[in-house]
């Protein structure tokens, strides 16, 4: 086992999260805000305004006037596509690069993101709940730990798909044991050191073992369930993909049947097809 103090290292390494989009990130956590205090303190932040009304004023809207402050964009667009496209844009470059040792090439571990995110929309929606701009903060983010995480994994993966095979245990369980500590916990661990909500925290760290969660059990049994659809759909699914447990008990727990899922992949096509399209990726 390596030690785990050099692992942390490269977390400390991390550059860190717009200060702005913190705050904005604590304020739609707490149900005592309102979106305008969001948008208020978004504002503050000149690149991040003028990114969002140079996308607010494209094609891709088609607005009828031009757009000149984050107020208009707010009435125009609603709240959570304007705090989504935020996220999205500030998150884009820590998931853009490969992942070896998730067997992930340049921009796979973004799309596994955005499915997850894009997810808790659709899925939310066919449960009858709101989707939430903290369930897609969440769900966006799940997989951050991989970021730093994947070199060391890279580095042991014969250890960790020899241990998987012969005691027939998840990849996360895997690395756990030779590493120390697998990807959904050093996750905690990074959104913990961005200073973002416990939800978020909670969420990160218990997403392949939500049943183990103390609190906030609801939002992190959905982002989990988010993430299985995601690797069913096939979309960014890795090396530690083909080997994940509790498929089965997610889905049974929210009462989804094979059409469900089959219906959230068809939207989601058609969803990502957009952002890729708003977002202008190829």
């Amino acid at each position: 086992m390596i030690p785990i103090e050099k692992i942390l290292r490269k977390v400390a390494e991390l550059p860190p999260f717009p200060v702005v989009v913190q705050r904005a990130l604590q304020l739609v956590a707490d149900p005592r805000s309102s979106t305008q205090e969001v948008v208020d303190v978004i504002q503050f932040d000149q690149s991040i305004t003028a990114d969002l009304l140079r996308l607010c004023n494209s094609a891709y809207f088609g607005l009828q006037r031009k757009v000149s402050s984050l107020r208009e964009a707010l009435v125009l667009i609603g709240f959570n596509q304007l705090f989504e496209i935020v996220l999205s844009r500030q998150t884009s470059h820590l998931f853009s690069n490969p992942s070896p040792g998730y067997d992930l090439q340049r921009g796979e571990l973004w799309r596994h993101s955005v499915t997850c995110a894009l997810l808790s929309g659709i899925i939310s929606r066919r449960l009858g709940r709101p989707p939430s701009p903290v369930l897609f903060t969440a769900t966006l983010l799940h997989d951050i730990g991989k970021v730093v995480l994947s070199e060391f994994v890279n580095d042991y993966f014969g250890e960790i798909q020899k241990l998987v095979t012969e005691k027939s245990i998840s990849f996360s369980d895997a690395e756990k044991e030779i590493l120390g500590i697998d990807h959904a916990e050093l996750g905690g661990k990074i959104t913990e050191q961005w200073q973002f909500p416990k939800v978020i925290v909670s969420s990160v760290r218990f997403h392949h073992t939500p049943f183990s969660a103390a609190e906030e059990e609801d939002i992190v049994r959905f982002t989990h369930l988010c993430d299985v659809v995601a690797i069913l759909s096939g979309i960014g699914v890795g090396s530690d993909g083909l080997h994940y447990r509790s498929f089965d008990e997610i889905i049974e727990y929210y009462h989804l049947q094979q059409e469900d899922v089959e219906r959230f992949m068809i939207e989601l096509n058609d969803q990502f097809g957009k952002v890729k399209e708003l977002l202008n990726i190829t």
